[in-house]
This record gives C-alpha cells, sequence and structure tokens, in this order.
C-alpha cells in the first residue's frame, strides 16, 4: 500500500470514527464504511501472511540446511561403526552386540520381508479355497445413491418405488452469509 493511499485510509477513519459496541449499520453509506474496513483489515492479513510466509521459506531452508549436514555426520559415523562392527563379527562370528559408554553397537536380526503380487495371490487362493484369506470391502458410493434417490423433507425416497432409504438422514443446512470485498 503506497502512502497516498495509507493517508487517505488514515483520513477516513478520523472522520468516520465509530465506537464498535454502539455502531449499527442502517444506511448504504455505513454499509460501505465496513466493507471498507474488512478490505483494509483483509489487505494487513494479506500483509502479514506475506512477511510470515517468507521468514517461515527462509527457516525452513535454514533448517533443512542443518538437518543435512547433521544427516551427513550421522552417515559418515554409522559407516565407520558398520565397518568396525563387520571387522569384529570377522574376527568372532557369534559378535552381536556391544555396549559402550556412549550407545551401543549391534547386529539386529530381520524377518524375512514378502512381496505380493495381489492379482495372482488372489487367483491362487481362490483356486485353492482359501477365500477366507481374501479381505472384501463394501461401501455405498455416496455420488451414485445421491444422484438415485430424491431428498424428501428429512429422508431419501427412492423414486420407484417410494421407499424411505434405511441408513440416510437428510440435515437441512441454513443459508451461510457471505461478504464480497471488491479488490482494487
Amino acid at each position: 500500500m503506497n502512502e497516498l493511499q495509507s493517508s487517505l485510509n488514515q483520513y477516513l477513519e478520523e472522520q468516520e470514527q465509530t465506537e464498535r459496541e454502539t455502531f449499527v449499520v442502517d444506511t448504504d453509506e455505513k454499509a460501505n464504511w465496513a466493507l471498507r474496513k474488512i478490505k483494509q483489515a483483509q489487505q494487513k492479513q494479506e500483509e502479514a501472511n506475506t512477511l510470515a510466509t517468507e521468514e517461515q521459506d527462509k527457516i525452513e531452508a535454514w533448517y533443512q540446511s542443518e538437518r543435512e549436514k547433521a544427516q551427513r555426520d550421522i552417515d559418515y559415523f554409522q559407516g565407520l561403526l558398520a565397518y568396525y562392527a563387520v571387522k569384529k563379527r570377522e574376527e568372532d562370528p557369534k559378535f552381536k552386540s556391544q555396549k559402550l559408554p556412549n550407545g551401543r553397537i549391534k547386529f539386529v536380526k530381520k524377518q524375512p520381508k514378502l512381496n505380493y503380487d495381489d492379482k495372482t495371490v488372489i487367483e491362487y487362493l481362490k483356486n485353492n479355497e482359501r477365500t477366507d484369506l481374501i479381505r472384501v470391502k463394501e461401501e455405498p458410493s455416496k455420488a451414485d445413491v445421491k444422484k438415485a434417490f430424491v431428498i424428501n423433507e428429512d429422508k431419501l425416497i427412492d423414486p420407484e418405488t417410494g421407499e424411505v432409504v434405511d441408513g440416510i438422514t437428510v440435515e437441512h443446512l441454513e443459508d451461510e452469509f457471505k461478504v464480497e470485498v471488491d479488490k482494487e
């Protein structure tokens, strides 16, 4: 916002000084004044948001840089420790772990990982009558349900049969009030 616009806004604010508690919008001029106040507040929000975003971006960049530096150090020292532990295991095949003053180095047994080809597994299970191991997920297609039935007060009705659809209630919402401020 330039200085001239700022000066104009300050002048208009001084001219239309009104206490908030007793202010009532009862004329077009007052409604327009309220819209101008909303517009000014929105501009302040946008300016604050822009500034905050710029600072957050700087902090995030610094944070990522520091994390990457620290991660390089961690990776480097873990590599050195892994080499040391492998060397100890070569010397003593029963070596599993060692406690040191600042922590522990150890080998951890991992469980085998199963990689599934879902289509092939399902086909195998069906062919071998093991459908108890197949999960089926059922749920209503809400968009299609909304299109297929008709709202009647607080119920959904099947237009072909006139029956009430069980399991669905209709919640009527009040109209939403919105204020739209013209952008410059």
